[in-house]
C-alpha cells in the first residue's frame, strides 16, 4: 500500500492546517468588519459630522475617566509649552502646573459681580492711552541678567516671563542655560504619563 505524498505529519499536519484555516477565516471576518466601520463613518460624514472628531471620541471612550483627565492635562501642558495657549487663562494654568507652582488668585472685581474669566478677557479701559504710552519693559541685557539670577536661585526654565517670539525670551533662556549648566529640557515628571500599576490594568480588563 503506497503512502499518500500529501499526508506529511499525520495528525500534527491536520491540526496545523486547522489553525491556519481558522486564522484565515477570522481575517476575512475582520476585513468585512472594517468595511462596515468605513460605511458607518461615511454615513456620519454624509450627515454633517466631523469624522476625525468622532474617531478621537471613540478612542477617548476606551479610556477610564482617570486616563482621560490625565490626557487632557498633558495636552494642556504640551500646548502651553508650544505657545499654543499664550495669553489665555487655560494656558496660564497649564504653565503653572508645569512649573509646579501655585497660582496667585486674580484680583477681585471692582464691582463685586464680575467673574474670574472676565478678569482675563475684559478689554483695556483706554487702549489709545496704552498705545500712546507703551511700557518698554526690561532691555535685552536686563533680560539676560534676569535669566542668570533665576538659574542661580534654582528656578525652572519655565519661569521665563517673556512671551513667545519676544527676543528677550531667547536672551533669558540663553543666560539661564549658561548659569545652570543645562539646557533645561530634562523632561519633568509632569510631562510624562503616569505609570500604570498592575492593579489598574486588572480593573480595566474586568
Amino acid at each position: 500500500m503506497s503512502k499518500n505524498p500529501n499526508d506529511v505529519g499525520g495528525i500534527a499536519a491536520d491540526r496545523l492546517k486547522s489553525f491556519v484555516e481558522r486564522w484565515e477565516r477570522l481575517q476575512e471576518e475582520i476585513k468585512g468588519l472594517r468595511e462596515d466601520q468605513k460605511e458607518i463613518m461615511a454615513e456620519a460624514k454624509g450627515s454633517g459630522f466631523d469624522v476625525k472628531t468622532i474617531r478621537r471620541m471613540i478612542k477617548l471612550r476606551e479610556l477610564t475617566q482617570e486616563e482621560r483627565d490625565e490626557q487632557e492635562a498633558l495636552d494642556d501642558l504640551y500646548k502651553a509649552a508650544l505657545g499654543m495657549l499664550n495669553g489665555t487663562p487655560l494656558g496660564d494654568a497649564a504653565v503653572r502646573r508645569l512649573s509646579r507652582k501655585s497660582a496667585a488668585p486674580p484680583p477681585p472685581a471692582a464691582n463685586g459681580d464680575q467673574s474670574d474669566i472676565e478678569d482675563f478677557t475684559k478689554p483695556a479701559a483706554n487702549p489709545e492711552a496704552d498705545e500712546q504710552q507703551p511700557d518698554p519693559g526690561p532691555t535685552m541685557e536686563e533680560a539676560r541678567s534676569m535669566g542668570r539670577d533665576a538659574a542661580k536661585a534654582g528656578k525652572p526654565v519655565t519661569d521665563n516671563p517673556f512671551p513667545a517670539r519676544d527676543q528677550r525670551r531667547a536672551a533669558w533662556d540663553e543666560e539661564w542655560c549658561k548659569a545652570a549648566g543645562s539646557d533645561g529640557m530634562d523632561i519633568p515628571d509632569a510631562w510624562k504619563r503616569a505609570k500604570k500599576s498592575a492593579g489598574s490594568d486588572e480593573r480595566k480588563a474586568a
